[in-house]
C-alpha cells in the first residue's frame, strides 16, 4: 500500500498520554486528530465547508467509517518519560516558562503530567487503506497536513503555548511522490525559514486546490473556527535580542513567557482596565459594573486570585456560559527549530470567535454566591501585545 514515513524529532517536551496522565504515551489518535484540524484550516481557506467535511471524513474517518489514511507511531517501548517539577516559586529565572506551561505541573488536585523530552526520535506512518476510493489523493492531503502540523503546530497538551513541538528529520515515499511539497525543513535562518513557510503554504493550497476543486469562497473574521487565510490569520516571527537566549528553546520560550505574563498579568488600557475591574466587583461582592475583560481574547476559563483581599472572598473564575465554559485561545505559540543550534517563536494570531454569537462571558464569585454576564471582547489585546514585542517580523502568504 503506498505510505509516508516520517522521522521526527520533539523539539519541545510533548505532553500526550492515555489514561494515566503521569505516563507519556504516543498514541496515533492524538496525530490523526491534529492532522484533521490543520486539513481544516488549510481546506477551508479554498472551498466551501461541506466540501471540506466531505473529504475530511473521508481522508481522517467519521462516527460512521473509518478513514482512507491510516495513522501508525512507531517508537521504542517504552516511551521515555519524565514527570515535570515546577520551578521553585523563589526563583525568578523560569518564571516564563511556568506560566506558559502552569497546566501539566503537579497540584494539590493532581499529579504531574508526564512528558517526553526534547531530542527525542519516533516515526510516523500515513497509509492508505486497501481497496479505498481516491486513496492517493487521500495521501497527498494528509501530507500536506502533516507538513502544516510539523511547521506551524504541535500536537498534545499546552501545545499551542510552545509544547509538543516536532520537526521531520528525514521521510520516505513508498508508492507515491509528492514532487509539489517539500517536506523536510533546510532552513538556516529566520529568512530562509520565512521563505520556506511562504512557498510551503502556496504548495500546499494548490495542492488541495487540485484535489478538492476550489470554489471562490469570501473569508471576514471573525470565523467560527481556525482558517490558515490572509483575512483570518497573521503569521509572526520572533527571537530574543540575546543571541545566548536563541541557542536554547527552553530559555527562549522562557524569555517570550515572561513579557507574556507581565503583559497579561496587569493590563493596562486607558478605560475598563481588567485588574481593577475584577477586584472593584469581588470586593463589592458583585455590585459593581463589569463592561467586559479584554484578556479573555487570548482563551477561557481564567482564575482570579487577589492576595490583597480577605482570603474569604479573594477568587472569581471566567467562562463561557450555556455550559460552554471553555474556548481555545486564538493565539498560538510555537518553537522553531532552525540549523546550527538555533531557535525561534512562530506566533498565529487566529481571528476566531472566542465564543458563539449567542453566549456571553460570565464572571462568578463562588464564595459571594454572585455572578454577571457580558458580552466577549474583540481581539485587539492580542495585536496590541505583539506590537510590544521587539525584533518581530510578520510573514505574509496567500
Amino acid at each position: 500500500m503506498p505510505s509516508i514515513t516520517f522521522d521526527l524529532e520533539t523539539v519541545t517536551p510533548l505532553f500526550l498520554a492515555g489514561a494515566d496522565q503521569t505516563t507519556a504515551e504516543l498514541r496515533p489518535p492524538a496525530f490523526r486528530g491534529a492532522l484533521r484540524y490543520w486539513f481544516r484550516a488549510i481546506a477551508s481557506s479554498i472551498t466551501t465547508f461541506d466540501r471540506v467535511k466531505k473529504w475530511e471524513n473521508k481522508v481522517f474517518g467519521s462516527t460512521d467509517a473509518g478513514g482512507s489514511v491510516i495513522v501508525r507511531v512507531q517508537a521504542e517501548k517504552p516511551t521515555s518519560t519524565k514527570s515535570l517539577e515546577r520551578p521553585d516559586s523563589r526563583d525568578t529565572i523560569w518564571t516564563g516558562l511556568s506560566y506558559l506551561l502552569f497546566s501539566v505541573y503537579q497540584s494539590r488536585d493532581k499529579d504531574a503530567r508526564g512528558y517526553i523530552p526534547s531530542k527525542r526520535q519516533f516515526k510516523v506512518v500515513l497509509q492508505t487503506r486497501p481497496l479505498v476510493e481516491d486513496g492517493l489523493h487521500c495521501l497527498q492531503l494528509a501530507a500536506g497536513a502533516m507538513w502544516m502540523l510539523v511547521n506551524l503546530g504541535g500536537i498534545g497538551s499546552r501545545s499551542n503555548r510552545g509544547c509538543g513541538n516536532i520537526k521531520i528529520n528525514d521521510y520516505e515515499y513508498k508508492d507515491i511522490n509528492i514532487p509539489e511539497i517539500d517536506l523536510k525543513s533546510k532552513s538556516t535562518n529566520l529568512s530562509e525559514f520565512e521563505l520556506e513557510i511562504q512557498l510551503g503554504i502556496r504548495a500546499i493550497k494548490n495542492l488541495y486546490k487540485s484535489i478538492l476543486l476550489a470554489t471562490n469562497i469570501s473569508l471576514t473574521a471573525p470565523t467560527e473556527f481556525d482558517i490558515l487565510h490572509p483575512n483570518t490569520a497573521n503569521l509572526y516571527i520572533w527571537q530574543s535580542d540575546n543571541p545566548v537566549i536563541n541557542q536554547r528553546w527552553d530559555q527562549l520560550l522562557n524569555a517570550f513567557g515572561s513579557q507574556y505574563k507581565n503583559f497579561r498579568t496587569r493590563y493596562n488600557i486607558p478605560t475598563g482596565d481588567d485588574y481593577p475591574q475584577v477586584k472593584t466587583w469581588i470586593s463589592s461582592r458583585g455590585r459593581s459594573r463589569v463592561v467586559t475583560i479584554k484578556r479573555a481574547a487570548f482563551g477561557l476559563p481564567i482564575q482570579f486570585y487577589f492576595t490583597s483581599l480577605p482570603r474569604s472572598n479573594n477568587k472569581a473564575s471566567l467562562e463561557a456560559d450555556k455550559e460552554i465554559r471553555r474556548s481555545a485561545s486564538p493565539f498560538h505559540v510555537k518553537v522553531l527549530s532552525l540549523s546550527k543550534g538555533q531557535f525561534a517563536i512562530l506566533i498565529i494570531h487566529f481571528k476566531t470567535q472566542l465564543i458563539p454569537s449567542s453566549c456571553r462571558l460570565v464572571l462568578i464569585n463562588k464564595n459571594a454566591s454572585t455572578s454577571t454576564k457580558f458580552p466577549s471582547p474583540n481581539q485587539n489585546i492580542i495585536d496590541e501585545f505583539i506590537s510590544k514585542l521587539n525584533n518581530i517580523s510578520m510573514v505574509t502568504f496567500t
